[in-house]
């Protein structure tokens, strides 16, 4: 094996291990990088799974009962184009988030809710 051949192995190693870091649904988005730095931000874990993108829930060093029914909020129509990375600094402005759910659609864009 010669040096380039080691460097090489080195970095597709490298490379498989930091993808395998990247959440489904995070990995390949328009905005993963935006996304990572989110999630390194504030300590929220991200998954998607059966049409949604769930971030949070619980907070990180949530001590107590999950919110009760009827704290939910529904937001609507928001721009196809935009994402976790935008909405959370918004949301944030008005208190601490437990859960934040985004619709997507199988081609990775949100749905507007």
């Amino acid at each position: 094996m010669t040096a380039e051949d080691s460097t090489a192995a080195m970095s597709s190693d490298s490379a498989a291990g930091s993808s395998a870091k990247v959440p489904e649904g995070v990995a390949g988005a328009p905005n993963e990088a935006a996304l990572l730095a989110l999630m390194e931000r504030t300590g929220y874990s991200m998954v998607q799974e059966n049409g949604q993108r769930k971030y949070g829930g619980p907070p990180p060093g949530w001590e107590g009962p999950h919110p009760q029914r009827g704290c939910e909020v529904f937001v609507g129509k928001i721009p196809r184009d935009v994402y976790e990375d935008e909405l959370v600094p918004v949301f944030e402005a008005v208190g601490r988030i437990y859960e934040l759910r985004l619709m997507m659609d199988f081609d990775g864009k949100n749905r507007g809710y």
